[in-house]
This record gives structure tokens, sequence and C-alpha cells, in this order.
């Protein structure tokens, strides 16, 4: 009889040392192909592009935000900043978020905040890939178009609340489809849009985006498509949205939110007087990626091989006219048409000879010498990119010299030293800093990024003085300003300097000060 030999059960200890033995990690290597260090790439190439420095002007009145309510321990419901607009009633529609901002910059400063904004885009566009790879398009193809994507969307880049959207949009969508696919609960949504709502007044794209999810889903019901959503499984994700709708009312303002948004979308002032409400420009780079995008639909679309839910060609259409009414919904459509320019993308490499087509494999991408190599090139171009591009971007100094050359920095410090509050008449660009360094010393600015705060009488005022339109000395005396402060190259400037009711108070390179005269230190 065969003497059979009694093997030990390894230990614990042992099973670790053979998870992590040489061989394993050979092993893991050799799984490092071209296609894993481009896919690698691809997110440290988005990490290191949106790690943009903190410019935009809205950034500091959304800290000043943060650090009211926790100074005060309250979300105010009226204007505080200003004098032109003082008790207005104000939607504080991104106060959670704000707080979270505020709540960064006390930990780790901007760079820390610029940090935290570039991982929210590179986590928009990790689910971007996700919804091209469902759509059946090869990882190496859904990387390039991811980045594509992201870039075409990237006007709206930087430290803003906003950006929250496109990562939540690209949440929802690829929940929605996991939930489609029996893989979710429809119970996650209603917090989910509850917590948006508290973080931006953009949840109405979700509520907006469910619902037409629903209804085309539902519509493919009523068709008796073999692939529709089973019955029940529909109903319950459209209890689901419907529980968010009030859910979503559970924030500091109520409905007001709701009305905000749908406020801002519909506002001439708005969508007429700020860049970013623009129809994107196509003589630019993310404008040109968006144009891309679109020739790319129309070429897959022409193969005849591109076959979509009625969901995914609802969503597509939707959001395609939220993209060309305004650049700034331009991720909103990256994101929302991924499933259809995905299949089209695939389409059109079938079209190429198998053999020919991007992302096949070779035997030398499972050596352990290519693995090596494939690692030490991912870890020294992500190490090159990082230091090249996003490192000067997250250093006190860099920031400080950015901030430095577009906000009134000198100017600021100088109004600063007449010690006493003041009334300003500021340059649009410049509210949200002075709002930040002056409101804790008593100083009001007259205008800043809140244009829904101030409406249409007073931004037509700002406007009024800024072109230097008819009637603009009478707006300067009627609000009887303390100070001026404009660009140095603005044209008031050497308005101001003949007229001896101001003095020149400060000038640099980036800001010019006048003081009525009278008032000073």
């Amino acid at each position: 009889m065969r003497k059979t030999v009694d093997w030990a059960t390894p230990s614990p200890d042992e099973r670790e040392a053979a998870r992590w033995s040489p061989f394993s990690a050979a092993v893991a290597i050799r799984r490092v192909g071209s296609g894993v260090v481009l896919r690698a790439l691809l997110f440290v190439a988005v990490f290191s592009l949106a790690a943009v420095p903190p410019l935009d002007p809205d950034l500091w009145w959304h800290l000043a935000n943060g650090r009211l309510i926790v100074l005060t321990g309250s979300i105010p419901h009226a204007d505080v900043y200003s004098f032109s607009a003082a008790g207005n009633p104000w939607v504080m529609h991104e106060w959670l978020a704000d707080l979270g901002m505020y709540g960064l910059f006390r930990a780790g400063g901007l760079p820390l905040l610029v940090a935290i904004f570039a991982l929210i885009v590179t986590a928009a566009a990790g689910c971007l890939y996700a919804l091209l790879r469902r759509s059946g398009l090869h990882a190496t193809a859904a990387a390039m178009l991811t980045l594509a994507g992201a870039l075409a969307g990237s006007t709206a880049w930087g430290a803003r609340p906003q950006l929250l959207n496109s990562l939540f949009v690209g949440l929802l969508l690829v929940g929605l489809l996991s939930y489609r696919d029996g893989r979710l609960s429809p119970w996650i949504l209603p917090p989910f849009i509850w917590l948006w709502a508290n973080l931006h007044s953009g949840f109405v794209l979700g509520l907006i985006i469910s619902g037409l999810f629903v209804a085309a889903e539902a519509f493919d019901v009523w068709r008796g498509k073999p692939t529709a959503m089973p019955r029940a499984r529909l109903s319950r994700l459209g209890i689901a949205g419907a529980i968010s709708i009030p859910l979503a009312a559970v924030n500091p303002f109520g409905v007001q939110a709701l009305l905000f948004a749908v406020g801002t979308l519909s506002s001439p002032l708005i969508q007429n007087n700020i860049q970013e409400w623009a129809s994107p420009d196509f003589h630019t780079m993310p404008g040109l990626l968006f144009e891309g995008i679109l020739i790319l639909i129309f070429a897959g679309l022409a193969t005849r091989r591109v076959s979509l839910r009625s969901s995914q060609w609802l969503l597509a259409l939707a959001t395609l006219y939220l993209a060309f009414s305004s650049q700034r919904h331009v991720p909103l459509f990256v994101l929302a048409a991924a499933p259809l320019y995905g299949r089209c993308a695939q389409a059109l490499l079938e079209l190429i000879p198998r053999g020919a087509r991007p992302g096949r494999r070779t035997s030398g991408e499972h050596s352990l010498a290519l693995g090596l190599a494939n690692l030490g090139l991912l870890l020294a171009v992500t190490v090159g990119m990082i230091a090249e591009r996003a490192l000067p971007n997250l250093t006190p100094a860099g920031e400080a010299a950015a901030i430095r050359g577009i906000e009134p920095v000198d100017a600021t410090a100088a109004l600063l030293q007449i010690g006493k509050p003041m009334h300003v008449f500021n340059y649009y660009d410049y509210g949200g800093y002075l709002a930040w360094m002056l409101y804790p010393h008593g100083g009001r600015v007259f205008i800043d990024g809140r244009v829904e705060v101030y409406g249409s009488a007073i931004f037509g005022n700002y406007l009024r003085v800024n072109y230097l339109a008819g009637g603009w000395p009478s707006v300067i005396a009627g609000i009887e300003p303390d100070a001026i402060i404009m660009p140095s190259s603005h044209p008031l400037i050497g308005l101001l300097k003949q007229d001896p009711g101001w003095h020149e108070f400060h000038r640099d390179g980036v800001a010019t000060v006048f003081t009525r005269v009278g008032f000073g230190p």
C-alpha cells in the first residue's frame, strides 16, 4: 500500500509570506504591460493637469463663507459682504462645500485645497473611464478617450465647488447602470441626492438625470424590448427617485435651493455677462476636443453599427443641449454621452483589420523583463509629470506668486493700513478676495461673484462704471464709496486722476487704489 504524506496546514504567517513571495511579486510585475502603464499614466496626467493654481476669483468668498459659518455657528440667509446689497436674500447653496473648503484651507492651506480638487477631477475621470469600458470600448481606446473628454471639460478646473457636480454626475451614471444590472440598491439614491443638495445646487441635475433615466427605461418596457429593465426593479428606482425630491429640500434653505438652480439657468443677467456661462469656444483646446467628440459620434453613427438603449440616447441629447448652451456644462455631456461615443469609437475600431487594432497583446508583455521596464517607465513618468506640472502649483510659494499676479494683494494690504471700516467700489474679479480680506475689519465691497445676490440693478450699475457707459459718474456719486480699486490698466484710473475728489492712494502692477479726499489714515 502506498504511503501517504500528511502535509501540515500552513500557519497564517506562512500564508502571508507566500502571498508576498518573490514568485508572486514576479507574477504581478509580469502583468504590468503597456496597457496598464497607459491607463495609470492617464490618471496621473489628469491629476497633474488638474492641479491648476487657485486663480478662480470666487475661491475667496467660498473660503469667507466657510469662515463665517465656523465663527458664527450659523448659516446666513442675507448678504453680509457688500454695502450695495447688504441684507438682500442670499441662498448659500454651497454651504457644506464652502465649509469643507475652509476646513481644508485651515488644515493644509491652498496646496491641500488644490490637491483635493485635482483628485475630484481625477475621480470624475475614473467614472468616465468606467462608463466607456461599460460601453464595450477597449481599455486602451477608453483611456485615450477619457483624457480627451476630461480635457474637453477643463475650462471649469480649479478649486471650485461646481467640480463636485461632475463627480456626482459620474457616480450617479455609474450607479444607475449598476442598478440596472442588479448590482446596487435603489435606496442609495435618496441620501446621495440629499448630500448633493447640501453641497451644490447642481443636485437638480441629479434629479433630472434620474427622472430621464426612469422615463426612458419605462419607454423600453412599454415597447416590450427584451433588454428592458424588469418592471419591479424599475418601479423601485422610480420610488427612490420620487423620495429624493422632498429629501433634497432638507437643507438650510429648503425649496429655495431648487428655485435657485432654476433661476440661475434661466437668468439673462448671468447668461449674458458671465464668461463661463457662454457657449463653448471652438477656437480653444477644450472646444476643439469637444468638437472632436461630436465628429467621432457622427462618424460612428455613419457605420450603422451603433445600438443604444433609449435612456442612453435621451441623456446624451439632453446634456448636448446643455453643453451647447454653456461651456460649464460640457463635462456633464462628456459623462452622460460616454456610452454613445464609446460605442461609436468601438464601431470605428471594428472597421480596422483585427491584426492592426490597437491594444493587441504580444507575448513580450508577459515577460518579467518587460514588466520591470514598464513599471520603471510608469514610476519615472509619474514622478516627472507630477514634479513638472503639479508640484509648482502645490507649493505655498508658487501659489502665492500666481495669486499675486491677478489679485490685488498689495493694494488690499494698503487698504488695511487705513485701519477703519470702508465701502469699496471694486473690480468684479477682485470682489471675492476683498471680501475675504476686508470683511473681518469692517470693509464691504460693491460687487463679487454672487451675481444673484446683487440683481440686475446693482450689477447694471457696476457694468456702467466698468465700461464707462453714459452716466457712470452719477453711479459713483450715488453710492459714495470710500475707496475705488481697479486694475492699473483700466481706463477709469486716468479719469480718476483728473478728478479733484479722489486721491491716488496706492498703485502697483496689478491694481490701483483711489481714496475719497478726506478719507484715509
